[in-house]
This record gives C-alpha cells, structure tokens and sequence, in this order.
C-alpha cells in the first residue's frame, strides 16, 4: 500500500494560559485531523533521543528510520548539500547568524566580505541577511572563530546515510516535498527524490494546497511520499500564537481535508501524520517533548482515541517508529 506521511514542523506545543490551558493543536479548528485520529490509530513517540539536541535535522531522521549514533551533531551539512555547496569530507560545516547592526549596512554581499575578510581561510554562504553557511577547512581551530556580533552553531561533518529504502523495503519509490533546504538536502542523502511545489516557503504563507496537490500527484509514481510544512515552526520562533493557530488550520483545511477526501472517494493509501518536534510558541524554542502522531488507512482496526492532540493521542496504542508506517 503507497503511504503519505505528513510532518507538520514544530506543531506540537505546551498548553498555554492565553489559550485557556490548551495547546495550539487543541486550541485550532481541525475537523479533518480529527476524523483521521477518531477513525485510526493514534500514538505519543519521543523523536529526540537522549543527549541529541531537539533539531528538525535530529527529530526527522528518527521519524525516517535512523538511528540515534546515525544522527547529525549540526544540520549545517545537510543544508549545504540542499544548497548544492560542494564541501570536503574534513570540512566542518556550521550556521552562522549576525547580530551587530554595523555588519549589516550594505547587504549580503559586502556582509560575506566583511566576513570572509575576519576569517580568510573560511568560506561564507548567505541564507538570509542576518545568516548562512560556514564552510571551515580541515585543519582550521574550532576555537579561533569567535568574533563580537557573529555567533556560529549547529556544527557537524558530512555524513553517509543509508538509503531510505534500505530502511523500509516495503518502499522502492521514496519522495520528499517541501520548501526548505535541510530537507532537500535531507532528501538527497537519504536518495529520495526532492520536489518544490510553486509558492512553497518555508514561512506561514508556504502554497499549502500547492504542497497537497504535489503530494497526490506524487503518487502515481512514488510509494511513499514525505511531506513538509515548516509553518507551525516558523510561527513559533517568532512566537506569534496567532500565526501558530492559523497555520495549523491551514494544514488541517488545504492539506488535510483534500487528503481525506481522496480517501473517502475510494482511494487507496495510508497517511500518517505528526510533528517531527514541539516547538514552544511561549518560548520562541524547540523541546525535547513526546509528539502526537496518527495512521489511518482502510480497514485499520481504530484506538479509543477521538481528536488529535498531544494529550488525546498518548491515550492511542501506536507505541513506535514502526508504526509511523502502513506495512
């Protein structure tokens, strides 16, 4: 049976005092999670193991099948790899993001100078205008990168991943959609096919029934589709509930609901969907809390649970990475 398995990004939260004890997920309208969780099985799963730091790169490479000393310390080479920047073995890879104003001035372009100047033996890509990528050579001390305003993170070298398919031999057609680049970079070290949807970002105005449409067609031809909505994560660093419970009706209104759709008209496919992370909207930060996560398919044998959320889906007997997936 094909599969689509859905990761909303950073959906899952804490219950918050302005939303009257509840999460953003119980908080927002979702009829179409709703029916998916009271009509299929639901489970609460850890996706961040011990002593990892609770990063998408981290969390979605659990979800993916790989094991905790298979994980990333840093996403930085992930996202090179999702940026076509070519990087050495040896080479370390980190994000770096710039707070003094005075760096700022002119632009990307004479910001990458300014610090390619501060650390000649580095190389500099741009991500936004306050970020990027730092590629630092073999040989270069970790410790002598330190400069006032710029701070480095999320460091690792480049890793070999096992193919998906290896994992799941069930599947033979792997794809992975959405905006953003640690995923495509994710894609292509797992050797999933990638594709972006038209208007596709990875903000809260991201082309959701775009992303929807692309996963549908996506399945003449793929067994399982992987598909990403960075939105719930993007809402909650910049700890807008607002934007948080919109996005999360989105999901549930343009993605969802057409998925469901499909389903009621008589067509055959699993569909898993749940956060890879929660990310707390009151903090504007990641946690390494348990996420909710469902399966529905035709003829599955369903739990006691009736909505989606956090708290309803602990109550399921999905228990592991296993079940994400219809086998």
């Amino acid at each position: 049976m094909k599969q689509i398995l859905v990761i909303c990004d950073g959906m899952a939260d804490s219950p918050m005092e302005r939303l009257n004890g509840k999460t953003p997920l119980q908080a927002a309208e979702t009829p179409a999670l709703d029916f998916l969780a009271a009509n299929g099985r639901c489970g609460s799963l850890r996706t961040v193991p011990e002593g990892h730091y609770p990063g998408s790169e981290t969390a979605i490479l659990t979800i993916l099948g790989y094991a905790p000393d298979e994980l990333p310390s840093g996403r930085g080479p992930l996202e090179a790899t999702g940026l076509g920047i070519d990087v050495s073995p040896d080479d370390t890879v980190m994000r770096y993001a710039v707070s003094d104003p005075s760096l700022l001035l002119n632009g990307n372009a004479d910001l990458r100078h300014t610090l390619e100047h501060k650390f000649p033996d580095l190389k500099f890509h741009s991500l936004s205008e306050t970020s990027g990528i730092c590629i630092i050579p073999n040989g270069c001390r970790l410790s002598d990168i330190h400069a006032e305003g710029i701070t480095f993170w999320s460091g690792d070298t480049p890793r070999a991943y096992e193919p998906f398919v290896s994992r799941h031999q069930q599947f033979s057609r792997p794809v992975v959609i959405g905006a953003v680049p640690l995923l495509k970079g994710m894609a292509y070290s797992i050797q999933a096919e990638w594709i972006r949807p038209e208007g596709a970002t990875g903000d809260c105005d991201t082309a959701y029934r775009a992303k929807c449409d692309a996963a549908v067609a996506a399945l003449k031809d793929h067994d399982i589709v992987i598909l990403h909505i960075e939105a719930c994560d993007y809402a909650s660093h910049k700890m807008d509930v607002n934007s948080k419970l919109n996005a999360i009706r989105n999901i549930d209104r343009e993605i969802i609901g057409p998925l469901m759709k499909k389903l009621c008209d008589g067509e055959d496919f699993a569909i898993a969907v749940m956060s890879d992370h929660p990310s707390l909207c009151e903090k504007g930060c990641h946690s390494v809390d348990s996420v909710p996560f469902l399966l529905y398919y035709h003829g599955i044998e369903k739990d006691e649970t009736n909505m989606f959320s956090e708290e309803e889906a602990a109550t399921g007997n999905l228990e592991s990475i296993s079940d994400i997936y219809r086998q």
